[in-house]
């Protein structure tokens, strides 16, 4: 063994005792301690967890480094060192509605203390607790109310890592943030697995364990299902913003779903991350797609007039003329605070419309042919 080896793994294993700090490291050169065992994950990429007793240590990988860089959190039933979290927490913060969505599906919505907005929320029970003030709004990206955050005190702050200002200010408050990295997760079912992540925070490891074990059967049971279709129709998605249409690569989130749904994505490249297009060479590609697929943030009622009125080249799709346009829209749908765990819903929206045949009798929840 040289001595760099040795002096990086007695580094990495003095990290996860001692500190929540950034090491950078290859993901399988650093040993955990002996008396840790790591929690398995079936499709989760972005995170791994260790247990020993009553004490976890969470690492959350930076997907965006080349070199596997890392946090790890050490989390403990009675807090001792200033760099431990004390778990089951009693007050978190979200600055993303995407994080919601596994405190909703957990059914334990007491522990947010605080969130980024609440402009667009559809949770009934959140919402009524925003309403009594027993839920505070401490603002957006580079406009935190950090005064308004350290009075909350909270035991850990949720931040996206994809978000890229507005974080700095949170720092100084010596309040833990924690990276949720879930959407950086290239299949549906990678993202709803850190419903585990959560449960660790809040003292429901065994209800995440029970709730993702089902809906991955759910899942697989409709991705096999549509295994057995003979024809796959072609599919695209997005359209044009700001003059660029921003395509989901070939091995991308929405790719990986397409293909589970009995469908062919358009789009057969290596790229797992979204990329810009101009119309002409989108038009080229998709042009007799047979269905089209969007996300969009319209006001109540958007339909096909309203989207040829945005740019009247759309009418010259096929899948505009058939009438195979499929809409969710996320003014009126639950969308960002549902859809990481509910991963077997969508698919069977995407099954329903590409294989009616398959699921005659299901009405969807999420996505809607434009009318």
């Amino acid at each position: 063994m040289s001595r760099t080896f040795y002096l990086k793994s007695v580094i990495g294993i003095f990290a996860i005792v001692f500190s929540s700090c950034q090491i950078k490291t290859e993901k399988q050169s650093v040993n955990i301690l002996d008396s840790y065992q790591q929690k398995e994950l079936k499709h989760a990429k972005g995170f791994e967890l260790f247990t020993s007793g009553n004490d976890k240590v969470l690492r959350i990988y930076n997907s965006k480094s080349t070199d596997s860089t890392y946090q790890d959190f050490k989390l403990v039933k009675k807090k001792t060192a200033a760099n431990e979290i004390q778990v089951p927490c009693k007050k978190i913060i979200c600055l993303s509605s995407t994080q919601l969505t596994y405190f909703f599906a957990l059914n334990d919505i007491d522990k947010i203390a605080a969130t980024n907005s609440s402009r667009h929320l559809f949770h009934k029970g959140l919402n009524e607790r925003i309403k009594q003030g027993k839920v505070k709004r401490v603002g957006k990206e580079g406009h935190f109310n950090t005064e308004l955050i350290a009075g909350i005190n909270p035991d850990l702050i949720f931040v996206s890592p994809y978000k890229t200002g507005g974080y700095d200010a949170l720092k100084n408050l010596d309040i833990p943030l924690v990276p949720m990295a879930a959407y950086d997760e290239k299949t549906p079912l990678g993202r709803a697995e850190w419903v585990k992540m959560i449960a660790a925070f809040i003292g429901k490891e065994n209800e995440a364990d029970s709730l993702f074990e089902k809906l991955s059967v759910r899942y697989d049971s409709l991705k096999n299902l549509s295994k057995s279709v003979k024809k796959r129709p072609t599919v695209f998605s997005g359209k044009m913003r700001s003059g660029i249409w921003y395509v989901p690569g070939g091995k991308s989130f929405y790719a990986n779903y397409f293909r589970d749904a009995g469908a062919k994505y358009i789009i057969e490249d290596d790229k797992q991350g979204a990329y810009p297009l101009d119309y002409e060479t989108m038009y080229t590609k998709a042009a007799d797609c047979d269905y089209w697929r969007i996300l969009v943030p319209e006001p109540v009622g958007f339909g096909r007039k309203a989207l040829i009125e945005q740019d009247g080249r759309y009418g010259d799709f096929k899948a505009y003329k058939t009438g195979n346009v499929i809409m969710c829209n996320i003014r009126e749908k639950p969308y960002y605070e549902q859809n990481a765990m509910k991963p077997d819903v969508i698919l069977a929206d995407y099954i329903h419309y590409f294989h009616p045949n398959l699921l005659p009798d299901y009405k969807p929840q999420f996505y809607e042919v434009l009318k």
